[in-house]
């Protein structure tokens, strides 16, 4: 047998490595796979003998180019990065010139949301304002013919901010100097719109129309006097005409900025400058990755995996097209995308069509975690593993669980190519500390006070199980229920359906019965039976009463109950269970949930196995016990692995399915639940969907994804393009679909313009007959108006970012948020208003950062509120967050004080403006008070918010700053600075 050196061993180490990367392999790290590849398909494959696979394994191990734990090996990669930002176009690109890069949502959000509230989930990049208008801000401001303008309370270019205390005037001087070699003649100076706030003088009547002649080196000074009725941000823009001979005409302009501020709002003010998004990210990194060492596992996998799963890796082709831009002459690969994005979805393109979205929101999601990225950061030493202080990750911000991992590298290599980075497995996550398994290579360079980068990544397991979820809807023939036409109208039970109420109070409920007789009776099969659920309408309730009289009319029925979240999940399990024995009901947990957050209610009946101390996973003839199982979307892609047999699921049920993409729904279709068919499964194939279509979907990043509709739930799918489901004269179809009507949540007066803006004016407020909690406002003394539950409180507030965050913020109306705290907090018990428990109290903001400052306000800087024991219970978050919650009083900050951005909320849908969605799931959460804190010209420019403005007013529920219906300062420059002669 020929010998081989060291040398030739490692050569052929590095041609079997690149033979798994040719053959879409590279991630396979099974020790007896890659021998068996080695053996039957590589080592054969040429005419030359070829070392056998422990040697090479032993050759790459030695030169670093490999790392063996036990059964796995890990190849070292070295590859080139290359971030692909959707947001960002060419400057070449005329069309491009004019896009902004993506901006924060809370949120959001839009989420970008593009936003990425979420879950407060936003993108990477700030809004850039567009090019022509900053250019046409700085010709503005600039100096011009020796001309210069200038204050004491000069702060960035063009901006004079000063500040005031509410009630008191304040008098500062604007100089105009002449340091030019010629005379000029101010012509006039004069705010381009009149504000209360602020009045202007001089001495020879400039501001009056009068013209004064600048001689060379003269100095004029203008006074402007301002007087703030209350705390805020008031802001004007002031331009100063001149002429000089012969008649040649100039402008130059500046803004003039009053602020009243407390001491809160000052403590709560930017950290550091705020830095704009810089386009670093596109700059392509060659790195080298040392391999870290996961979590060893413990648990109990006993179910089966008959269904492999693959990576559905995007092709690098789409990412150059992204990165190229969409010029269609030099770039195929973009067009032939916008071809396919561009056609309306159908049984042939549903599975292209979906991956190339799910692969363009990945894209995006590789850019936006980048915002999480930390630099100069130390660790410590525990046992073996090296532990790192992430702020934000309790909150997910980023998300770190157990088994995902992350990448490090010495900060001071960080401009090194190609640079080391080393891959930390996550062993554990404790409040604010993860616990990373690196190679030994790193932890023999650990000293203590080593600085390190970070750079985060994501778990793409949901991802590929809605890949192979698209991939199998068409193998599996579910095309009558994803594009249903008909119902075969047989029903699934034979005479009459006279049920025991497991909820009795649904017998009062005409649409409640109705939805839960049609599904029982399974008269829409093959097509999905929809129940739309307005907000407090009663969905889940609805839902759960319908599993339970499936279980209990049709004994053969195996029933699979699924939600987008663990806490949607949970709830339906908690209902369940009140009526059932946890013998029938199995909530299936992933493996990476804390077992902690598990409610106590619902221990006994999940997979974690108490002596094992891990979730453990059994076969299908152990699942097949149980007629319930209740998983998250993404976990019953393990049951999809298992293959159960055809027809072992007769209905598969999805809650909150408004919230989830349709890939991810189909996950818990394809391979579970098989179409009813007259002939071979006329028993099962039954398939509800409930959720409110008005309501916000899934957070997504990407904005091509987001144009072309990865957003649109399946649910919202079939209600907006499905003649099936959609509604006539009549109303709904009740063999598809039943809407519900009745609201048990909201006072009559929170309900009426989310009732006449999104349900056609259909809902009732449910009359109790018992103490009313919708009520128990309708006396508080801090209402405008007495019986009318319902606060705007209009502020006049400054949209504002700090250090590298895109997200905004306004202290002004973090102020107005903490005095209705206070007065909620301390009133409770008097005047016949009831205490109240900060748990009952929510805040909303579209706004990650504003979410933030409003937490940091009240848990640490405000002294009443941070000394209440319980502060910490009130939560605070974003309008994602808090769909699917109520509270008994809702405070929301809307926080945009400018329209400078109004056009990138409209591209992108991000805050509250321009997505009525958000507005509709913000003011439908409260049930007996809610509290609106906003910038009412700024709000008013969107047609719902102007809706809900009016109707505030028209009740006398406004207050705070005076607001009459005109545009603000910022209207009038926008539409100014295009017409201005910016004359030199």
């Amino acid at each position: 047998m020929p010998k081989f050196s060291l040398a030739e061993t490692r050569y052929c180490g590095d041609e079997f490595v690149q033979f798994l990367r040719e053959t879409g392999r590279e991630r396979e790290n099974r020790r007896d796979a890659l021998r068996g590849i080695y053996n039957t398909e590589f080592r054969e494959r040429t005419e030359p003998k070829r070392p056998n696979f422990s040697c090479v394994l032993y050759a790459l191990k030695m030169n670093h180019r490999a790392q063996v734990y036990g059964g796995l090996v890990y190849f070292k990669d070295k590859k080139r990065v290359v971030i692909a930002d959707q947001y960002w176009r060419p400057r070449t690109n005329t069309q491009a010139a004019a896009a902004v890069s993506a901006s924060a949502s809370a949120s959001a959000s839009a989420s970008a949301s593009a936003s990425a509230s979420a879950s407060g989930q936003q993108p990477s990049s700030g809004p850039r304002v567009p090019q022509s208008r900053a250019k046409k801000w700085a010709e503005f401001i600039r100096g011009k013919h020796g001309v210069e303008i200038t204050s004491e309370h000069d702060q960035s270019p063009g901006q004079i901010r000063f500040p005031v205390v509410p009630g008191k005037p304040r008098t500062v001087t604007i100089v105009v100097q002449n340091q030019g070699t010629e005379a000029v003649t101010l012509q006039r100076c004069q705010p381009r719109r009149r504000l209360q706030e602020f009045s202007f003088s001089d001495k020879e009547g400039v501001t009056q129309g009068q013209s004064v002649l600048l001689h060379p080196g003269s100095k004029y000074p203008v006074q402007v006097r301002s007087q703030a009725p209350c705390n805020g941000y008031f802001r004007t823009v002031v331009v100063f005409e001149f002429t000089k001979e012969p008649q040649e005409h100039f402008i130059i302009g500046r803004s003039v900025a009053a602020v009243a501020e407390s001491q809160l709002a000052k403590d709560l003010g930017p950290s550091e400058p705020f830095q704009p998004y810089q386009d670093d990210l596109r700059r392509p990194v060659t790195v080298i990755t040392e391999e870290g060492f996961p979590p060893t596992s413990s648990q109990q996998d006993e179910l089966e995996k008959e269904i492999p799963l693959d990576t559905y890796k995007y092709p690098e082709r789409l990412k150059k097209a992204i990165v190229t831009g969409p010029k269609a002459s030099a770039n195929p690969s973009w067009a032939a995308m916008q071809t396919l994005l561009e056609a309306p979805l159908n049984v042939e393109n549903y599975q292209e069509k979906f991956q190339l979205l799910l692969h363009l929101e990945e894209i995006q999601m590789e850019v936006d975690i980048r915002r999480y990225d930390m630099k100069d950061v130390t660790m410590e030493q525990d046992r073996g593993l090296l532990v790192l202080k992430v702020p934000g990750v309790a909150e997910n911000r980023p998300s770190v669980l157990k088994g995902d991992h992350l990448y490090v590298n010495l900060s001071s290599e960080r401009d090194h190519s190609p640079l080391v980075q080393y891959k930390g497995y996550v062993h554990g996550v404790e409040l604010e500390r993860v616990k990373l398994g690196f190679s030994t290579k790193l932890q023999k360079l650990f000293v203590n006070n080593l600085k390190f980068d970070v750079t985060f990544t994501f778990s793409r397991l949901p991802l590929r199980m809605q890949h192979r979820a698209v991939e199998l809807a068409m193998q599996h023939g579910l095309a009558s229920l994803l594009f249903p036409s008909a119902s075969c109208h047989r029903p699934l039970l034979t005479g009459t359906f006279q049920p025991r109420w497991f909820d009795r109070k649904l017998q009062s409920n005409e649409e409640q019965c109705r939805a839960v007789t049609h599904i029982v009776m399974g008269i829409s099969r093959p097509a999905p039976y929809i129940i739309f659920g307005p907000p407090g309408t009663g969905k889940t309730v609805t839902m759960v009463e319908a599993i339970k009289q499936v279980w209990t009319h049709l004994k053969d029925s195996r029933i699979l109950a699924c939600a987008p979240s663990n806490s949607a999940a949970d709830l339906l399990c908690q209902r369940l269970i009140k009526d059932f024995a946890p013998r029938y009901i199995y909530r299936l947990m992933a493996k990476s949930r804390n077992f902690e957050e598990v409610p106590d209610d619902i221990k006994r009946c999940c997979n974690w196995d108490n002596e094992q101390r891990c979730y453990v996973y059994p076969s299908k003839k152990n699942l097949g016990c149980y007629r319930i199982i209740v998983a998250t979307l993404v976990t019953a892609g393990r049951l999809v692995s298992a293959k159960f047999p055809p027809g072992f699921f007769s209905h598969v049920f999805i809650d909150e399915c408004g919230q989830a993409l349709e890939p991810e729904s189909v996950i818990a279709i394809a391979g579970l639940l098989t179409p009813m068919d007259q002939k071979t499964n006329p028993n099962g194939g039954q398939l509800v969907l409930a959720g409110d279509p008005q309501q916000l979907g899934y957070v997504l990043t990407s904005p091509l994804a987001i144009e072309h509709g990865l957003g649109t739930s399946l649910l919202e799918r079939l209600m907006l393009h499905n003649p099936l489901y959609k509604k006539s004269d009549r109303g709904y179809d009740p063999r598809f679909v039943t809407k519900l009507l009745w609201n048990y949540r909201s006072h009559e007066a929170i309900l009426r313009i989310p009732n006449e803006l999104f349900y056609d004016n259909e809902l009732r407020a449910c009359e109790s007959c018992e103490l009313d909690v919708r009520n128990t406002y309708c006396a508080w003394e801090e209402l405008p108006k007495k019986g009318f539950p319902i606060i705007f409180h209009g502020v006049c507030g400054e949209d504002r970012r700090e250090a590298k965050s895109p997200s905004f913020f306004n202290t002004s109306e973090i102020e107005v948020l903490v005095h209705y705290l206070r007065k909620l907090l301390q009133s409770g018990g008097k005047k016949g208003i009831p205490s109240i428990s900060p748990k009952e109290i929510g805040i909303i903001s579209p706004y990650r950062k504003q979410v933030e400052k409003v937490r940091k306000a009240i848990t640490s800087l405000d002294p009443v509120l941070r000394a209440l024991p319980d502060i910490n219970q009130l939560k605070v978050g974003s309008v994602e967050q808090f769909q699917g919650q109520e509270r008994r009083v809702i405070l929301i900050s809307t926080v945009r004080s400018c329209n400078e951005y109004l056009a990138l909320d409209e591209t992108f849908r991000l805050g509250f403006l321009k997505n009525p969605k958000r507005l509709n799931v913000a003011i439908t959460r409260a049930k007996a008070l809610l509290i609106v804190v906003g910038n009412p010209a700024v709000l008013s420019k969107d047609q719902h918010w102007q809706r809900f403005l009016r109707y505030c007013r028209e009740q006398g529920g406004y207050t705070g700053y005076p607001y009459e219906d005109e545009s603000p300062d910022e209207d009038g420059l926008a539409a100014g600075l295009g017409a201005l002669h910016l004359g030199h």
